[in-house]
């Protein structure tokens, strides 16, 4: 499992990710006691390890990847 944690400085929106095979689960800012689960592609989850990996928060807006990811359907929730 890959988890990373996120001050507000770093990112307004998210406060925690972590990937484990194709599930990415997120827990917001805004209610950090909350979290979601989420299915990514192929596709994504080599790029979300690779930024979680290689993290730098003045190069990256996480909160910006997460939401095209979610757009693109790259990212979808998984309704428990």
């Amino acid at each position: 499992m890959l988890f990373r944690e996120f001050s507000v400085d770093e990112s307004s929106a998210i406060y925690c990710i972590s990937v484990l095979h194709n599930n990415v689960t997120i827990a917001y800012q805004g209610n950090p006691e909350k979290q979601y689960i989420f299915r990514g592609s192929n596709r994504f989850i080599a790029h979300i390890r690779a930024i979680l990996t290689n993290w730098n928060s003045e190069e990256i807006s996480i909160g910006s990847v997460i939401a095209k990811a979610r757009k693109s359907g790259d990212l979808s929730i998984i309704e428990l």
